[in-house]
């Protein structure tokens, strides 16, 4: 769950991360799936933002997780074709049959890169991050956990719910509810398992001083050993990140001997590192995807998958200081009816696309039936009639007066360098003139939105978008519970009843599809109707690569088809 800063999110390896599907340019076979692959090279992978962390714990972006879980990786991970749980660093995984009894057990023999064991205890120390971090958004994950409160607030040396069996083999969690997605989102523990034998030097776990935890621990941006396929080797602030194979990954260790995540200032300039070969994997805007298709021929293959998990929008902040006609629903919706979704993926997205009407993604088995939704068709006049209703009156400049007698004028923010975010920014502000709404328009680095877009009152609207796991659970997003300094729901959205259908989905206590998909049902309905947000749309996997890349084999269920990263190969 993370906030998507790019079209391109580099989010590779991240187990609960739902990847695209469809067709691939590339054919069935992979490039160098039958040839004998050859160990060493490097990986030049583009991006246009920089990572604001490499500590799971604290990240929400894209651009962080991208970089941090080729080192940080969970218990289990998501089937590249079925999306089902299948082993990762746990062999075998269980819940009980009463749903209170989580139950992981560790493959043998498995290492950090330098050579400690790892445990039970680095998922139990990593839990334990997360309950004391005053910058985390992952709390929600964990808060059905027996302890969890008493530790977070202080009362208690450590997680009573999680003990560490076996000799470090075995991890058991008692839950004090039923937690329907407990198997794959405890999994992760808050992402990406930390090195505890590292991270104690600098934040002790047993402390009850709950004015100390890992936010500011200065291995966060430096990690110091890895369980994934590569190993941190350095990072240059707004340049790249380095990193090296890990000999010791359980999976075996990679073909590829280096891997360097670069940021670029849009995708303009990827394009052009792709057609030089200074870039060996990226993206591209829907614009430039023919051009680099005919220009690049020689040296690129093309990979075109349907997008399944993520999806942009446009955030509405309902406690906007300087916009407080955005807490009534009807500007809302008007503000969803006076923008031409369906032209944008047509003209801008050109097709890569499809449009989203609320937060659970149509590939989800908890999709609702279409008919259930509003499309919000184009409709100026209409847009302009809901204004009104809201008690908005127009001025003899075009521009509508709230009832305050302010004009409506507000800002609306995205990140530089996505150039179809940029566009669409460039859309709304023309369109929303249409009915007497000013947009003043702002770009900023990804790391400063984010940053600005922390739950506060100094920003109106901002166009962003969200990369998802493959459980529909939207609680840490919607619930009215997780607004907030350092939370998901930093539109401030409250509906009473998508609170009882995110609990009733999450908690149960009957976990079955069918039960979990009529509560989830109702809570994109009342997202619909309420409008927090202007959904847009999910956009595919649009992903160039050179030819001399060989064996990247794109999956339904993979995150930029990395499920199979240790056996990319370049051939020379």
């Amino acid at each position: 769950m993370r906030r998507l800063l790019a079209a391109f999110g580099a989010a590779l390896l991240v187990a609960t991360a739902c990847g695209p599907t469809g067709p691939s340019s590339g054919g069935p076979t992979a490039p160098g799936a039958e040839e004998k692959p050859v160990a060493g090279g490097r990986i030049v992978e583009g991006a246009i933002s920089d990572v604001k962390t490499l500590q799971p714990v604290i990240s929400t972006a894209t651009a962080s997780s991208g970089a941090w879980s080729n080192f940080y990786i969970g218990l289990v991970r998501s089937n590249p074709d079925t999306g089902d749980l299948e082993p990762a660093l746990a062999a075998t995984f269980e819940l009980s049959k009463d749903g209170l009894t989580v139950t992981y057990k560790l493959r043998d023999g498995l290492v950090w890169n330098d050579g400690q064991p790892f445990t039970g205890d680095d998922y139990k120390y990593t839990v334990e991050a997360v309950a004391r971090s005053k910058k985390t958004v992952r709390k929600s994950t964990f808060q059905d956990i027996v302890g969890w409160k008493d530790y977070v607030d202080g009362k208690a040396d450590e997680v009573k719910g999680i003990a560490v069996r076996d000799g470090g083999k075995t991890i058991e969690i008692q839950l004090s509810k039923v937690f329907c997605p407990a198997l794959r989102n405890l999994s992760g523990a808050g992402g990406g398992i930390l090195p505890k034998h590292h991270f104690v030097k600098g934040w002790d776990n047993k402390s009850t001083d709950t004015t100390t935890n890992i936010d500011e621990h200065p291995l966060n941006m430096a990690p110091p050993a890895s369980m994934g396929p590569f190993v941190f080797k350095e990072h240059k602030p707004g340049v790249q990140v380095t990193m090296v194979r890990n000999d010791k990954y359980y999976r075996g260790a990679p073909l590829v001997e280096e891997w360097i995540i670069k940021v670029y200032a849009d995708q303009v300039a990827i394009k052009a590192a792709l057609l030089t070969g200074e870039v060996s994997y990226g993206s591209v805007q829907p614009a430039d995807v023919e051009e680099v298709q005919n220009t690049g021929k020689e040296i690129l293959n093309f990979h075109r998958q349907k997008g399944v998990s993520s999806y942009n929008y446009i955030g509405w902040n309902q406690k906007a200081a300087k916009a407080p006609w955005l807490a009534d629903k009807r500007v809302r919706q008007a503000l969803w009816y006076g923008i031409d979704a369906t032209s944008i993926i047509k003209n801008i997205v050109l097709g890569y696309g499809h449009q989203v009407y609320g937060h659970t993604p149509q590939a989800s088995w908890a999709y609702p039936d279409d008919k259930d939704f509003n499309k919000y068709a184009y409709d100026p006049n209409k847009a302009k009639q809901l204004l009104e209703q809201a008690g908005a009156t127009m001025g003899p400049d075009g521009l509508y007066r709230w009832r305050d007698g302010k004009p409506m004028q507000m800002r609306i923010e995205t990140n530089q360098g996505n150039k179809v975010r940029e566009t669409i920014l460039q859309i709304a502000q023309e369109q929303y003139k249409k009915i007497g709404v000013k947009i003043d328009p702002l770009l900023e680095s990804g790391p400063a939105l984010l940053d600005r877009t922390d739950p506060g009152t100094d920003y109106e609207g901002f166009i962003l978008g969200w990369s998802l796991g493959l459980d529909p659970d939207g609680y840490s997003f919607w619930h009215s519970s997780q607004q907030g300094k350092n939370q998901f729901n930093n539109i401030f959205f409250t509906s009473p009843e998508a609170d009882k259908a995110l609990e009733t989905g999450r908690n149960g206590p009957d976990c079955s599809i069918e039960a979990r998909k009529k509560a989830y049902a109702t809570f994109n309905k009342v997202l619909n109707e309420e409008a927090p947000y202007t959904f847009l749309y999910t956009q595919d996997s649009i992903v160039f690569f050179t030819k001399s890349l060989q064996n990247i084999q794109p999956k339904t269920y993979s995150s930029g088809s990395g499920w199979n990263l240790e056996k990319w190969w370049i051939k020379r």
